[in-house]
């Protein structure tokens, strides 16, 4: 049901994400979608919480290999069939309160699950006390997002293909840039 849901949100945003829409595409008649969900901003947050970014799985024991995992994953899910949904989450979130609050509690906690990778690296003496964990990650994931948003689609197969390369070298130049000892190998 939630990769029906992703898909159904990556084309057509919250404008086209309802019970009818979702019950064609999964096979799943409406009646069995609102026994599970009451309403489609629940089915929505619950779609992204089993679907999209999931940094509380990440924890190599190295703020470098944490970094690369969450680079990993940011680009996974903007490449992916389901990219449109990034697109949608930002706008739909801008027009429609009710999908703000909805999908706040799951931003929020992406967030804090991103900022505790560099917590835990504090912690480990990796980093300094005086890094900024919203500054580290938003230097990864804008790194990310911007790399993916700014290549032509004629580049596009070149630069999956490097995707791990990019990732690496991001990560180091990030934390070259807030002082980590020396570079951690994963």
């Amino acid at each position: 049901m939630f990769d029906a849901a992703i898909a159904l949100y990556a084309e057509a945003g919250w404008a086209g994400f309802s019970f009818e829409a979702l019950a064609r595409r999964s096979g799943v008649g409406k009646a069995g979608l609102y026994r599970r969900w009451a309403d489609r901003q629940d089915l929505l947050r619950q779609t992204l919480e089993a679907r999209w970014l999931a940094p509380a799985r990440i924890d190599t024991g190295a703020l470098r290999g944490d970094l690369i995992a969450l680079a990993g994953q940011i680009f996974a899910v903007r490449t992916s069939a389901y990219a449109g949904a990034a697109l949608w989450m930002a706008l739909d979130a801008e027009l429609h309160p009710e999908i703000r609050a909805a999908t706040a509690p799951y931003v929020e906690a992406t967030i804090r699950q991103g900022r505790a990778i560099v917590r835990r690296a504090i912690a480990r003496g990796d980093i300094g006390a005086s890094v900024n964990p919203g500054l580290l990650m938003d230097m990864v994931v804008g790194g990310i997002s911007n790399h993916i948003a700014t290549t032509p689609p004629r580049l596009r197969a070149a630069m999956m293909g490097k995707m791990d390369i990019f990732t690496a070298d991001l990560v180091d130049a990030v934390l070259t840039g807030v002082g980590a000892k020396a570079r951690e190998e994963t």
